[in-house]
Order: C-alpha cells, then structure tokens, then sequence
C-alpha cells in the first residue's frame, strides 16, 4: 500500500503545482526570477546519475534451489545532455554505462551443492528529443514530455561448478525502444532542476542469443507494443542547465 500511494503522488501532484506555481512564485521572482531563459533556444542541459547496490544472503530458500550463500554487486553510471535547437525543446544523447557481478554456492532440487558466478555489463545509447510546458510565468515548474530511442546491449558470462563439471553459459541481447517518458521539472536554484519521469511506454525490440556448453546455440527475437504508464516505475534525476 506504501509503494502504491507514493507511486501515484505525481500524479495527483499535478493540479497542485498549477496552483502552487501560480500563488508562490509571485512571492519567489527575486529568488527565481525568468527561468524560461534556461529552457530558451541555444542553451543546454547536462544531467547524470549513479547507483551502487550490494547484496549478501544466505541460507535462503527460493522456488527451484536452496541458496547457502549469494553475493551481488551491482553499479550504473549515466550522463544526458542536450542542446535546445527551440525554445522548450532540446535534443540530446544519454549514455549509460553498468556491470553485475554475482557469486554464491547453492543447492538445487536434487540435494547437490554447487558454485555458480556471473558477469554482466551494459551499455547504452539513448538519443531524445525532450519538451518542456511552463506550468507558471517565471517557468520553475514544467510538464516534460520526453521521447527517445534506446539501444541497448549486454553481455554476460555464467560459470557453473556442479561436481567439478564446469558449464559455460554466455548470453549476448540487443534491446531498441521507442517510446516516450512523461514527467515533471522543478528548478530548485536558478540553474539547477530536479527531475521525475515516468517508465517508457512504446515500441521494444529485444534479440538474444545463448550459448550453453555442449548445447546448440539459441537465438530469440522478440517485439512489443506496450503504451500502459507503469506508475511503479520512477526514474529520477537533477539536471543543470547553461545558457
């Protein structure tokens, strides 16, 4: 019930910014004086985020197999910038960088104890065309509608030692998406703007090929069309912009 009520706050935080903007902004306009020049025709936007995630569980049971021990470290590194060819619109290129690196000892169904580790990285280029619509006259609040296209690809290597036996599984996925990501932007000091976006809803191609040892190599394609907003899926970020 928590994570559902605060997934749908933007949403019913919209009308609320209107009112807000309106009334107190007016008292603001030293403090933020015309923030639309930062979203006028010639300036950028440079934007970036970073996450880190580590994981150590044991005794665990899960559906298939029985985790003694299980070790993930994950990170990602982003950057976005973007130039405005218009007033309120900029086009631009976000990159995205990540690794996962997994190890643990398990015990599968039949009683065998064995040890299984993985790495995986990503990486991604992202280009977008993204709008901004004032939601007051000094511009520090904005409906932002984003569409992009995603490419996409990782790769990863799974090492499992099942009775000293060693199998190899290495996995290699292109992902391309186009789609759009709506959302809101505050300018919480005058150049620099918080950020939340929704997922994106779109057009999602996914090609994945398998390789397993001593088995035949397994390729699959798959296409999507998916336009539902997951309000579940939050994606946030701080952008600074330069005239």
């Amino acid at each position: 019930m928590k994570k559902k009520f605060i997934a749908i706050i933007p949403m019913l935080l919209l009308p609320a910014l209107q009112l807000y903007a309106g009334s107190e902004t007016d008292s603001l306009n030293g403090k933020y004086d015309d923030l639309r020049k930062f979203s006028g025709k010639g300036s950028w936007l440079v934007g970036g985020t970073f996450s880190l995630q580590a994981s150590n569980a044991n005794n665990k049971n899960q559906l298939i197999r029985f985790v003694e021990e299980d070790r993930v470290n994950i990170f990602n590194v982003k950057a976005d910038a973007g130039y405005a060819f218009l007033d309120n619109n900029f086009a631009g290129l976000g990159i995205l960088y990540g690794q996962t690196y997994r190890s643990g000892t398990y015990e599968n169904s039949d009683g065998e104890v064995y040890f299984e580790q993985q790495f995986g990285n990503s990486i991604s280029f992202t280009p977008f065309l993204k709008n901004f619509t004032p939601l007051d006259k000094n511009g520090r609040f904005n409906i932002v509608t984003q569409i992009e296209f995603l490419n996409q690809l990782d790769q990863g290597i799974t090492e499992t030692n099942l009775n000293d036996n060693i199998t190899r599984k290495l996995t290699s996925k292109y992902t391309g998406l186009i789609g759009i990501r709506p959302g809101i932007s505050v300018f919480v000091i005058k150049n620099v703007a918080f950020e939340t976006t929704l997922n994106v809803a779109g057009i999602k191609y996914t090609w994945l090929k398998t390789e397993i040892t001593d088995q035949p190599v397994s390729k699959t394609e798959t296409g999507t069309i998916d336009f539902k907003i997951d309000l579940f899926q939050l994606n946030i970020g701080i952008f600074v912009y330069i005239l």
